[in-house]
């Protein structure tokens, strides 16, 4: 939202030609004796914070920090001292020594709750913003061993991250879109983000494996198309952001976990914070040997992260991380040995040595230069280096990638008349070179290719803010894909390396727009259309002869939503509630014409839900035995329906219609109930308890996936045990019910329903079995400050 200005202060301009308008249609009065200007963040994270209320003590003037944390705030009187307060921090008074005052603020003592749906404070709705997105926090992320991110993420309403191995194969399903032709563990449709540098590829496809969950700060998932600034991907964007030192010290921690099942981790982590700069650096070692043959796991990671202020108006941020990730694959297994708990691997894979070696480096440099208070230009230049080795149940995969690229952003804001705009517009590129070795042994098919693909796209995105309390929003993004393909083999004989085969989709304009009303500073109500594009992944062009497919068309959808937002009980109780009906068009699936196997638009599908997260503060005594108490919970319903849908194109006598029927991999009901408490003698406690309802394997809902619940528990001590020592010690468990579980499910055209063995197996089976009984963990941290 932009800031509150005096009425009689027209609020300087961007730009000449702006300043032209305002002098034209601006109200005319007397100039303000003092104004003042900056940035309000968070003093650990350094992230901006939004809604926050910054005011002249002693006086009626105020304002309110806009979505990157920037206020302005303009009288008629001299301004002596700043009062900024938000929900979620501890208030702090400055005396105003300049113009331009950059303020942090300090967390609140107590930092727990459940999932920050939208917004920097815990617990606490984002009023202005209209949509539905996910947060978590660095406290959020900590509530069981800090490894793995499904346990944290999944308590997001719509969202439903599976993983393929014990600790890769990642693949994080937003509002139940996920392309049926691809169900193998890395994700298309929707992207990655870590620190503004994509980890998603240009070709469509997010590898999580060499992701360090561990050392991240936040998480906001924005659901579906609804945010112009990152494209037009259907299925919605994740940004991960590594965290960031504590303020104004230097502190060198030591981390150990051990668990069930062989797990051991180590974290070495120096930060340095002081007025100037910020520096974070990790590296991680991390070994398991699993509950089943043939899955062991041994990560390597080490990043550093860096932001400096160079001069007045300059920031400059910096990232580097190095990892190296092998994952055996056990494979999958049917029904009948899962539900009766064996843990087994499956002989094909093991028979090949199954596993999956990456091996990363990423690379990022950010500038934000503020040529005004009004006007900033914020700049990210990333390369990435990926190489992969995947021997799998029928063959291998050899992979070797290189993406580079770069995103800009223009921050402004103005006011004309009594209208307050407050918008960003810029431009993204990124360009990914791959290779592929492979051979496929059923039908003995070689590859060897070199491709590349390439993604920009071009955005604008503006708030104006309405009298009444109104706030418009409007934005669009116009977006171009290319791919490019050249086969070294074709029938298994070397082709004409010097032809390469180019395809490009017609630019895409995927407009969105929301209406906004607040009711004071407690409760909002917005509604929203947006739009968006998923084209189809190089990996689906291909045919598994190595021929191009020319005919496929990019998947579209339509999404519409409403929702309220709000805290209630003298701000004791948050809420947030969306109601969403995502229309998708040219749904992508596979099909198979004698020996080929292609991709093929053949399909519709109507994504109906609704998504509730509410937490109460109970209690919130810093001085008493129980200092705070925080109940939540979170909701998700689905219904989510095949419209007009088959099992291929081919429209012949073995095509099936699954029209009507339920969307695959997509249970109808989840939900979360949790319970976080803290002591102010140190000690804290993290409980949940996960329901997740039955869901299909197959498209025509002939088998399915019983219903389970997950019963998890944290308890831990935090305590400051020398001048310079702070100890940090818990323990805990996933699984205390000891369900039968799985990781990963897989769905496609081979589990559609054609030729399906009763209990939906397959031979080589469909289901990743999580561990079957309990899970336990230790941690212990030592941080010593300089």
């Amino acid at each position: 939202m932009p800031p509150i200005h005096s009425p009689a202060q027209p609020t300087r301009g961007t730009t000449l030609a702006i300043s032209l308008i305002l002098a034209a249609l601006a109200p005319t009065g007397a100039l303000a004796a003092t104004s003042v200007g900056g940035t309000i963040t968070d003093s650990r994270t350094h992230l901006p914070i939004a809604q926050a209320l910054v005011r002249a003590e002693g006086m009626p003037f105020k304002a309110t920090t806009n979505e990157s944390g920037r206020y302005s705030l303009s009288g008629d009187r001299d301004v002596a001292t700043l009062v900024v307060t938000r929900i979620g921090y501890q208030e702090k008074t400055v005396t105003v020594t300049d113009s331009t005052m950059d303020i942090e603020l300090e967390p609140a003592a107590v930092e727990v709750g459940a999932v920050e749906v939208t917004g920097r404070a815990i617990g606490k709705p984002q009023l202005d913003d209209a949509r539905a997105t996910g947060t978590l926090t660095e406290k959020d992320l900590g509530r069981g061993n800090s490894l793995n991110l499904e346990n944290s993420i999944n308590t997001i309403p719509g969202v439903f991250m599976q993983s393929r191995t014990p600790w890769g194969g990642a693949h994080i399903q937003i509002r139940g879109y996920y392309p049926n032709y691809s169900q193998n563990s890395n994700g298309f449709g929707s992207q990655a983000f870590i620190n503004q540098i994509p980890i998603t590829d240009a070709t469509g496809q997010t590898i999580l494996d060499d992701v360090d969950f561990s050392t991240l700060g936040k998480v906001e998932v924005i659901k579906g198309p609804s945010s112009s600034v990152y494209g037009s991907a259907i299925g919605g964007t994740v940004n991960f952001t590594t965290a960031r030192p504590a303020p104004d010290r230097s502190d060198l921690s030591q981390e150990l976990v051990g668990g069930s099942d062989g797990l051991f981790r180590t974290n070495t982590i120096f930060g340095h914070a002081d007025d100037h700069s910020a520096l974070m650096a990790n590296y991680g070692h991390q070994t398991y040997d699993s509950f089943r043959p043939n899955s062991r796991s041994k990560k390597d990671y080490a990043y550093v992260a860096g932001d400096f202020k160079a001069g007045g108006r300059q920031d400059i941020s910096t990232y580097f991380s190095y990892n190296n990730s092998y994952e055996q694959l056990a494979g999958e297994i049917d029904s009948t040995d899962f539900y009766n708990r064996r843990a087994i691997d499956n002989p094909v894979y093991a028979a090949n040595k199954s596993k999956i070696s990456i091996e990363s480096e990423r690379a990022g440099f950010t500038h934000e230069y503020r040529f005004e208070d009004d006007l900033s230009l914020r700049s990210t230049f990333f390369g990435i280096g990926q190489t992969t080795s995947q021997p799998f149940a029928h063959g291998f995969n050899d992979f070797n990638r290189f993406s580079f690229g770069a995103r800009s952003a223009l921050d402004s804001r103005a006011q004309v008349g009594s209208l307050k705009l407050d918008g960003t517009t810029g431009g993204f590129f990124q360009r990914t070179n791959y290779t592929t070795n492979g051979f496929f042994i059923p039908a003995s098919r070689p590859s060897d290719q070199e491709n590349y693909a390439m993604n920009y796209y071009a955005f604008t995105e503006w708030n104006a803010a309405l009298p009444g309390d109104f706030i418009l929003t409007a934005g669009a993004a116009l977006t171009f894909n290319e791919f490019g393909i050249r086969n070294m083999l074709k029938n298994n004989v070397i082709n004409d390396t010097t032809v390469v085969y180019r395809r490009s989709f017609d630019p895409r304009l995927t407009p969105r727009g929301a209406l906004l009303k607040k009711f004071g500073d407690a409760i909002s109500i917005y509604g929203s259309v947006s739009t968006g594009f998923t084209p189809p992944a190089l990996s689906s062009i291909i045919n598994s002869d190595n021929t191009v497919n020319t005919s496929l068309k990019p998947e579209s959808a339509v999404q519409y939503e409403v929702g309220s937002k709000g805290l209630v009980l003298r701000h004791k109780l948050s809420y947030d509630l969306a109601l969403f009906d995502m229309e998708i068009t040219d749904k992508l699936v596979s099909q198979r014409i004698g020996a080929v196997n292609s991709t093929t638009n053949a399909g519709k599908q109507r994504n109906r839900g609704a998504e509730l997260v509410t937490s109460a503060l109970v209690i919130d005594d810093p001085k008493g035995m129980i200092s705070s108490l925080r109940p939540w919970l979170s909701y998700t319903y689905s219904d989510f329906k095949y419209i007009d849908f088959k099992s291929d194109a081919n429209n012949n006598a073995a095509t099936l219609d699954f029209s009507g029927k339920q969307v695959a991999r997509v249970p109808k009901n989840v939900f979360n109930l949790g319970l976080d408490a803290q002591s102010r003698t140190g000690a804290y406690l993290f409980a949940s308890y996960q329901h997740v309802d039955k869901i299909w394997v197959t498209f025509g809902n002939t088998n399915g996936m019983k219903p389970y619940d997950l019963l998890s528990g944290k308890l831990g001590w935090q305590r400051q045990v020398a001048h310079r020592f702070l100890l940090d010690v818990a323990g805990g468990g996933d699984n205390l019910l000891n369900s039968t579980v799985y990781s990963f499910v897989f769905v496609g055209p081979t589990y559609a329903g054609l030729a399906q063995p009763a209990d939906g197996g397959t031979g080589d089976g469909y289901i990743i079995p999580a561990p079957y009984n309990g899970t336990y963990y230790a941690t212990a941290t030592l941080t010593f400050t300089f």
